[in-house]
């Protein structure tokens, strides 16, 4: 007789509130497991009882016998359910239904044969069990189904919904960039179906290799982030992993159709940081359209899933705009925009566009996927899944503070991203199991651009119309610089084997992986030509003392009759190739792993392993041997030789050990309590694009025609500037090019971090809460910042101590124009940076390895299990994070040039780019059925934090070493200590400039802290920034039985609907040179006491309004879906 007794859960079927996540059940984390103890009525193990676990909706069974400690586990299962669960021994069987597991969690199911009132312990189903779970032992968040569909996300990406982890920060909310604590948000990965997604080149913030998300948040059926999970298999990443799997059929007939929909009338008013006034958004649509459709090939055997998807979005446009303009205004009048555009027509018979964004100038996207499940067997399952993705982004470059541009100079950056994965997962016996998985990812990235031409800049000088002193402004047209020759290509083969044994209570992982991409990046600069037309001195018109009318006209004047004031071509040298100058290189990675984790009793689960990791590039650079001669002597005051480095170097033959260790103990108490933790050290992937950098910069492929205003000056006959790309001139003299070089250090290795937490769980008296304390530390084993070897010898030590490299002429304060903080360029005047070079080397760049960096995160937390339909939750974090080198670009002279430093090549680490010290989190979300079956749904999302870190630096070059903006400023201890001098003819205007500094610093905080000394790099803080927002969702009944429409309405920043001036992002603008720096004064000189001298400006750099994709203001976005 069968005897079908009562079963008790003690945990919900389902979770519908965000939680920490356990660690993962099987490898790359793309399935769930689950497992537990069978025992008999005396407590003895039930050895040899059969355990069946059915995925109801697709009938997919695992059949698994428990061994003689009672023990059984299911591999290889989909994230989700329901599972029903029948255990049979002797007569006595069991059925469970409505069991529910996460992504890459092992649900603990736990029972006893034979009892009259049977208790199953289902963990990992419910916000409460995902916590007190004995394989929770690192950090990271688990975000299923129900999270997907109540929080709100208008861009409808895996970032949006990765915020709900309490570490991790949205720090550039219009690129999509995120960091976990205060990681670089390059280093981290994005895997769905355990095929990386992410931009592994490095070139996009975002950490996706494509504008939007590259398969559509309606194909997700689960979501993971992981940011310290010590499973061996994890790799690729030494910030955070999203990790996602994609939904499949199951053997009903499912499917929907989907229509999102914004435009301008859906969102705030934009802020105009010059006037303080408010203009409307730009006009634009935003609409998503689509179908996913999945079920039955072959009932209970084979399944189909798929999803097609087309997106534009027309909402991307500048923020800045000419005098007059409702927009940010840069100091450029119309009236020179129209004539600039008239010449470039009568004279040279080439439309260069418009400053205005033409209608139709849209985003588009299509993603397409097709997912086959494969039930070969109980034991054996197979998955394949293709993807593509195909996007076209306009780009809009020039636009800034002191820019603008015209449509020629913008492009379209069109990317292509197909991906196939294949996946089979075998139970040999009910103790081994393996998985093998094999997939190709092929990426393209390619500009579409609006015009063939060279680069064309004018430049403006001047002060404005309020006559007050400005910086020089540029209007830019043509083919943008850096578009000139750009193409992307990376094809990427990725396997993995791993296998299973469960020995007792060991159950023990181990296997390979491979992975290979095969790299094609050409992006060669300047090879149309650069040129700049501004006021030439030499002329009748001495510049130095023209009016900014004069100035323009000066300008014009110069572009009609082609005699701009610098230009540069770069071109093959003699018997060369442009394609000499392409990185093509393979970059393999072999990886080795082994784990135990260890149940050593009811209370105590630990978990030990050890991944090993090796770098293989088997292409080299060519060869500089004039760079690999030693060090020659001082001739006329300039290094001459080479610099002793080997350019051919690679990172080749690097190995890296990783050891991790977790742990997880319950401790024995009247409401659930553990404390958890591990250690472990991640190795990362240094961004391809970093690797290839010595491949196009070798400094004997290229060579650079050249002129300007502070070298060899152009000439100033009419009808140099050639408008064809293939015409450039060359006749600029017999200069010899100057070789620029990148170089890896011999020591320099992929990023590798180790990372440690620990954390305390206590279910709290009322309601089920559970509170939560957990601390992070993060320590740089490898990171990377950049030298620059052909800085010369420092010509003078400044008074602060600081290595100044300009040339003699630049300590005399005569040779200063005060009011543009520039070299005036009279006679006697002219001054090099880097006086003490080598003249024969441009920038000579060494990737370099350094081991400073670290990160403290403690994060203090509240949660409410799912009561009623509502669960919330509730956190607080502090980051304190520090890096040497923020490395926010893709070029070697950007990420050495893009940090405020006080000397140029210093090994410093300072507060983290990325870092978000304070930040306040809460969810809601909340569902009931007010209309008989259908739901009514609503979530909410807050986060407060405090806004990003900068630099106070000189204006200008204090250090010549060629970069303006970079230096970090230094204090004076008190009015009138003498330590600097302050420009003014008189001692009058000298004792007011003075005190214009010192109205500067006492208004400040962090400056008059740091009275005495340097300022630190990214000492301060950008403004707190609110956010909150909001879905609301009702479903309404479908035209057929079985069927039913949604409708949704996601509100974005909420408080700006309420207050247009709350929920605004209030950063320091981001300059090439220093990154987020700002400042308010210009070094002008040395004196004779040996002191700086110091022009206090006019006015203090602050903030502007980042809104450039409406990410300040309020916006609304609704979404119609009929499921069937």
């Amino acid at each position: 007789m069968i005897n079908h007794k009562r079963l008790r859960l003690t945990q919900i079927a389902f979770s519908l509130s965000i939680a920490l996540a356990a660690a993962p059940s099987f490898a790359q984390n793309t399935t769930s497991s689950i497992g537990g103890r069978i025992s008999a009525t005396d407590g003895k193990p039930a050895a040899g009882a059969t355990v069946t676990i059915v995925h109801t909706e697709s009938g997919s069974v695992s059949n698994v016998t428990t061994d003689a400690e009672g023990r059984y586990v299911a591999r290889g299962l989909r994230a989700g359910g329901p599972y029903t669960i029948t255990i049979t021994k002797n007569g006595e069987v069991e059925k469970r239904e409505g069991v529910y597991v996460q992504l890459a969690e092992t649900a603990n199911v736990d029972a006893t044969l034979g009892a009259q009132m049977q208790t199953v312990n289902v963990t990992g189903t419910g916000a409460r069990a995902q916590i007190f779970n004995r394989s929770n032992m690192g950090a990271g968040t688990n975000i299923g189904p129900t999270e997907l569909a109540t929080q709100a996300s208008i861009s409808r990406s895996l970032q949006d919904y990765a915020r709900a982890d309490p570490r991790l920060s949205q720090t550039d909310k219009e690129r999509g960039e995120i960091s976990v604590a205060g990681q670089n948000s390059r280093y981290n990965s994005m895997t769905i179906d355990g095929v990386a997604v992410n931009d592994t080149f490095g070139l996009e913030a975002s950490g996706t290799a494509t504008g939007k998300q590259p398969i559509s948040v309606e194909a997700i059926q689960s979501v993971q982030v992981n940011v310290a999970n010590y499973d061996v298999t994890q790799k690729g990443y030494t910030g955070a992993n999203i990790n996602a799997v994609t939904k499949s059929g199951t053997n009903k007939v499912k499917g929907s159709v989907y229509y999102v929909f914004r435009n301008d009338k859906m969102s705030g008013e934009r802020y105009n940081d010059t006037t303080g006034e408010y203009y409307d958004a730009p006009k634009s649509k935003d609409t998503t359209k689509g179908i996913t459709l999945g079920g039955p090939l072959i009932e209970d055997k084979l399944f189909l899933f798929a999803n097609y998807e087309k997106s534009s979005s027309s909402r991307s446009s500048p923020t800045f705009g000419p005098i007059g303009s409702p927009l940010t205004n840069v100091l450029i009048p119309q009236a020179a925009i129209d004539s600039a555009i008239a010449i470039a027509k009568d004279k040279y018979g080439i439309p260069i566009g418009t400053s205005e964004v033409p209608g139709g100038t849209e985003f588009t996207a299509t993603e397409k996927l097709l997912k086959l499940d494969w039930n070969l067997t109980d034991t054996q399952r197979m998955m394949l899944r293709y993807s593509k993705t195909e996007q076209a982004e306009p780009m809009f470059p020039g636009f800034s503070k002191t820019g603008l541009s015209l449509s020629s100079y913008w492009y379209a950056q069109e990317k292509s991203l197909e991906t196939i994965v294949a996946q089979w997962t075998s139970e040999w016996t009910p103790t081994f199991s393996t998985e093998v998985k094999l997939s190709t990812r092929k990426y393209d990235s390619v500009p579409k651009n609006n015009a063939y031409l060279p680069s064309i800049g004018l430049q403006f000088s001047g002060p404005g119309p309020d006559g007050k002193a400005a910086d020089s402004r540029y209007l830019n047209f043509g083919t943008e610089t850096s578009r000139q020759k750009n193409v992307l290509n990376n094809k990427t083969l990725d396997a993995y084997l791993g296998a299973s044994w469960a020995l007792g209570d060991h159950d023990v992982k181990f296997g390979t992986d491979f992975s290979k991409t095969e790299v094609y990046n050409a992006f060669l600069q300047n090879v149309n030509g650069n040129y700049t037309f501004g006021c030439i001195t030499t002329l009748a018109l001495d510049c130095t003392k023209a009016t900014t009318a004069q100035w323009q006209a000066a300008m014009l004047e110069n572009f009609r009759n082609g005699r701009p004031s610098s230009y540069t071509l770069q071109a093959p040298v003699a018997g060369g190739s442009l394609d000499d100058a392409i990185a093509r290189f393979t970059l393999k990675n072999i990886g080795l792993f082994v784990q135990d984790s260890w149940n050593v009793n009811k209370q105590l689960t630990l978990m030990a392993g050890l991944r090993v990791d090796g770098t293989r590039i088997g292409e080299k650079p060519i060869r500089n041997a004039i760079a690999a001669q030693p060090v020659g002597p001082v001739v006329a005051g300039r290094q001459t030789g080479g610099f002793g480095i080997d350019n051919t170097h690679t990172i080749d033959g690097e190995n890296l050990y990783q050891p991790r260790f977790g742990f997880n103990y319950k401790l024995d108490s009247a409401r659930p309590t553990q404390i958890r933790g591990g250690m472990g050290l991640f190795q990362g992937a240094a961004m391809a694009v970093w690797l290839g950098n010595p491949y196009q910069n070798t400094g004997v492929a290229l060579r650079n025609f050249n002129c300007s205003s502070t070298g060899k000056a152009c000439p100033t006959n009419d009808g140099f500037f050639s408008i064809d790309p293939l015409r450039q001139p060359t006749n600029v003299g017999d200069t010899v090019p100057a070789m620029k070089v990148d170089v890896l250090s011999p020591d320099l290795a992929q990023p590798s971090v180790w990372k440690a937490n620990l954390a305390f769980e206590h279910e709290l008296p009322w309601m089920g809460l559970v509170f939560g304390a957990e601390y992070l530390r993060t320590r740089t084993k490898d990171a990377i910042y950049y030298q620059e070897l052909n800085l010369g010898a420092p010509t003078k030590t400044g008074s602060d101590g600081r290595a100044l490299y300009w040339g003699e002429n630049a300590y005399k304060v005569d040779c200063w124009d005060t009011v543009k903080g520039i070299l005036n360029g009279k006679t006697g005047c002219r001054a090099d940076t880097k006086a003490g070079n080598n003249a024969a080397f441009g920038q000579v760049l060494m990737a370099t390895k350094t081991d400073k960096g670290e990160g403290n995160v403690l994060t203090l937390s509240v949660r409410s299990p799912m009561r009623n339909g509502l669960s919330w939750g509730t956190s607080y974090t502090y980051t304190d994070a520090t890096e040497v080198s923020p490395l926010s670009s893709s070029t070697s002279s950007s990420n050495w040039g893009g940090r405020a430093s006080f000397n140029p090549n210093e090994n410093v680490a300072s507060n983290s780019n990325y870092m978000v010290k304070d930040r306040f989190t809460a969810n809601v979300s909340w569902q009931k059925r007010f209309f008989g079956e259908y739901k009514t749904s609503f979530g909410l999302f807050y986060e407060g934090r405090s806004g990003k870190p900068y630099s106070w630096t000189f204006n200008n070059d204090l250090n010549g070493d060629g970069l303006a903006g970079n230096d970090l400023m230094y204090i004076p201890k008190a009015p009138g200590s003498g330590e600097v001098a302050f420009y003014g003819k008189t001692a009058a205007e000298s004792a007011a400039n003075e005190a214009a500094f010192w109205a500067v610093v006492n208004s400040n905080g962090d400056l008059r802290k740091s009275a005495g000394k340097v300022m630190n790099r990214n000492k301060s803080f950008a403004p707190w920034t609110n956010s909150i927002d909001m879905r609301f969702s009702q479903e309404v009944p479908g035209i057929f039985k079985g069927n039913k429409g949604i409708i949704t309405f996601d509100m974005l920043n909420v408080g700006n609907m309420i207050n247009r001036k709350w929920g605004r992002i209030n950063e320091i603008a981001f300059q090439p040179q220093g990154g987020q720096v700002r400042s308010f004064v210009d070094f002008v000189g040395i004196d004779a006491q040996g002191r700086y001298i110091y022009n206090t400006r006019p006015t203090v750099e602050g903030t502007e309004t980042r809104q450039a994709k409406g990410e300040s203001q309020w916006a609304i976005q609704a979404t119609v879906k009929y499921e069937f």
